[in-house]
């Protein structure tokens, strides 16, 4: 049995670019890059279905979205919920002697008002009170909510319905019983595995307390040269009413609660210092998602681009040496890389490929890639799709992300949406600003070649987008 220990730290909707060491985005983490600077950091992770239950599904389980039937958010009205019978990393972990714990944002249960207007939970909109059981798949120690964007005001359960209701900044409340967790983990014999999951920088962006807002008021803008402030749109119309200054302050506070989760995640490193468990603990320090903030004229998630797939990932401790991995990392390539790191055995069930060789040596990785994948899922979205008689898993769009190449297959959200193939060259063009545009994947070799992964994945994993694959784009 193996006697590391695990840390795994995670914020939600924090792109890669956000990081200080990142050299992109011009955000203050000076733990986070000192952090860094004596582990490894992972250039290329990736969010392979860029959405809070879709990515979770998949970390945990180490499957891909079509396999764990989670094709977009637990959210009201749809009954989609992390199944029972899915094998996660937590049940591994405790069925191998450790002391399993779960902090913060869970995201992977289906909202209580689906089955009742008044829980008994108080749960209210995407929210849910998950109890002991089989939902929480291995995690003993619980302090957790489903989801709610309440920042400045958060509520948790532990093992009874009743909320406990805080009035402190969310990951600053989480990081506190993360330490108290430590704490009674550091007295124990038994290695124990903590995931604690931030929600910012995920929106509302200015649920953040003043000191680090401050950090930012002169902030230039934009702060990436593909940010289109003039035709800025999202998935509702009220954000689609955002002007620039509305854009220049939501920037301003997401890098604020960047630099907050920085604190915070400095404290962590401390406390493990202080009760001697630094040297015997593996650090992870990742997210599950980006976001856009105005590039590409976007905000938010649930597009392909660099924004918004890409994610921080720092993985040190314990025999993790200093250096730089080139893995492309997708989501469902967490769960057997930790589980191998630990010296843990990989179920079978566990569809993604372990990065813990590259981890242990940083050895070249000029040909890896990983999937991507996005459906419909908004009921507004999904409504129509099923009047039509259309499963909305067969919508949506597909794709692959090599070390240069991101190829993007989309079929759009809709009944009438327009087919179209793109080809983005990182290494060419690393805003992606000039997509090569295809009719047929054959028109490019290096389309025709990453279209082949494309559809050996969709026909093994049953995805019903495979026949998308042999119509013609019609935009170009």
């Amino acid at each position: 049995m193996s006697c590391k220990n695990l840390l795994f730290v995670f914020a939600d909707q924090w792109r890669r670019m956000a990081m200080g060491c990142a050299g992109q985005d011009p955000v203050l983490t000076p733990r986070m890059d000192a952090f860094a600077s004596k582990s490894m950091y992972c250039t290329d992770a990736t969010s392979s279905f860029p959405l809070c239950s879709p990515h979770r599904a998949s970390l945990f389980t180490g499957r891909w979205p079509q396999s764990t039937g989670m094709f977009t958010n637990c959210k009201p009205g749809l009954s989609v919920r992390l199944r029972d019978e899915e094998v996660c990393i937590g049940e591994v972990m405790k069925e191998n002697g450790y002391r399993t714990a779960y902090i913060g944002k869970w995201h992977l249960d289906e909202p209580e008002i689906n089955h009742s207007p008044e829980p008994l939970s108080g749960a209210r909109d995407w929210d849910a009170y998950t109890p002991p059981g089989v939902r929480r798949h291995g995690f003993d120690y619980w302090y957790a909510y489903n989801t709610c964007d309440t920042h400045l005001t958060p509520h948790y359960w532990t093992d009874s319905p009743e909320p406990i209701r805080v009035e402190q900044w969310s990951p600053e409340h989480e990081t506190d019983v993360a330490i108290r967790y430590l704490k009674d983990a550091a007295e124990k014999e038994q290695p124990f595995a903590l995931f604690l999951s931030w929600n910012p920088p995920h929106s509302p962006y200015h649920y953040v307390p003043e000191q680090y807002r401050q950090l930012y008021k002169d902030l230039k803008f934009p702060v990436r040269e593909n940010v289109d402030a003039e035709r800025l749109h999202y998935h509702t119309p009220e954000a689609s009413k955002m002007t620039e200054e509305d854009l220049q302050q939501a920037t301003r506070d997401y890098f604020a609660a960047v630099s907050g989760l920085d604190e915070q995640f400095g404290r962590l490193l401390d406390s493990l210092k202080e009760l001697g468990l630094d040297e015997n603990t593996i650090v992870v320090l990742t997210a599950d998602h980006g976001d856009m903030m105005g590039s590409h004229g976007l905000m938010a998630k649930h597009v392909w681009y660099e924004e918004s797939i890409g994610i921080p990932m720092v993985v040190g401790g314990a025999g993790i040496p200093q250096g730089t991995c080139g893995k492309v990392i997708g989501s469902a390539d967490v769960a057997p890389t930790l589980l191998e790191l630990l010296d843990l055995p990989v179920p079978d069930t566990m569809e993604g490929r372990s990065a813990a060789k590259e981890l242990l040596t940083g050895a070249a990785c000029e040909d890896s890639f990983t999937y991507l994948y996005a459906c419909p899922g908004g009921l507004a979205l999904l409504e129509p799709l099923q009047k039509a008689g259309i499963d909305p898993k067969s919508m949506g769009w597909r794709g692959i992300r090599s070390k240069r190449y991101t190829y993007i297959v989309d079929a759009g959200y809709a009944s009438d949406s327009p087919m179209q193939r793109l080809l983005y060259d990182l290494q060419q063009d690393p805003m992606q600003q000039a997509p090569q545009k295809l009719r047929r994947a054959a028109e490019c070799p290096e389309a025709e070649v990453l279209e082949g992964y494309l559809a050996e994945w969709l026909e093994r994993e049953h995805d019903p987008f495979l026949p998308k694959l042999n119509k013609e784009s019609s935009v170009l």
